[in-house]
């Protein structure tokens, strides 16, 4: 009976193979192809960079910039897929029973070395006027805990929705080894966030906090290496995104 109950859970841990010939099933006909084209795959990895720099750094239009690249980054994976068809929706998200323990303890990890690294190393050592004059410039002082929840809610979930879906996906039809996948999703991942620290930091502690969300990104993408749901992963980005906004707000506070 445990032996069975074992074999159980680990079967429902499995994430679902990649095809081995796509191209042979129905759905790849309409696509034609197993793989995206390296140059296509470069430019959906470089996407977020692209909206973060266009956005937020250079704040070019940004309600428009942001919600039109938003838009884009929510719609090409679900066409791709949708041409494909070689597996299931619910496969394809990485959506089964999330595991509560493993995503609020991975989620109180994170959000417990954010904190504790901010209080016992770096609050002294960040100048808080650059993150309060960006958030003013941003037109978003006023409604700072507002933007906390939907960053916390809806940016984590469509990081999630783009790279823990979409882009580990398409590694993993290029890369064999598990390792490679986490990396490349993890370096990928905190590479995109240069941008957006770049107003707030000086150069070291970008490079630095850029490395920690590469750490967070491999992190992530073990969990789905590991047949993770999704949802434990949104739940663990969503706690670790909660502490950087705090740490924002305390900034905030005392740049006066």
């Amino acid at each position: 009976m445990t032996t069975n109950t074992t074999n159980a859970t680990n079967a429902a841990n499995e994430l679902p193979a990649v095809p081995a010939n796509p191209a042979a099933l129905p759905g790849m006909s309409r696509l034609g192809i197993s793989q995206l084209p390296l140059l296509l795959l470069a430019a959906c990895c470089l996407l977020p960079a692209v909206q973060t720099l266009l956005a937020v750094y250079l704040q070019w239009h940004t309600a428009i910039s942001y919600s039109v690249l938003k838009a884009v980054m929510i719609a090409i994976p679900i066409v791709i897929w949708w041409r494909r068809r070689d597996m299931s929706l619910r496969d394809w998200l990485g959506w089964k029973r999330p595991s509560l323990r493993g995503s609020v303890g991975v989620g109180v990890l994170m959000a417990g070395v954010i904190l504790g690294g901010y209080y016992v190393g770096f609050r002294n050592l960040l100048d808080p006027a650059p993150v309060a004059a960006k958030v003013r410039a941003l037109g978003l002082i006023e409604y700072y805990w507002a933007m906390t929840v939907v960053v916390s809610l809806w940016n984590s979930l469509l990081e999630e929705y783009y790279w823990r879906v979409f882009l580990f996906g398409e590694f993993r039809r290029y890369l064999p080894g598990k390792l490679a996948v986490c990396l490349l999703g993890g370096f990928l991942f905190g590479l995109h966030h240069i941008f957006a620290l770049l107003p707030l930091f000086d150069w070291p502690m970008v490079a630095l906090f850029t490395v920690g969300t590469m750490a967070a990104g491999a992190v992530w993408s073990w969990m789905r290496v590991r047949g993770r749901s999704i949802v434990d992963c949104y739940i663990s980005h969503l706690m670790a995104d909660v502490a950087i906004m705090w740490i924002g707000y305390d900034l905030i506070m005392r740049a006066g």
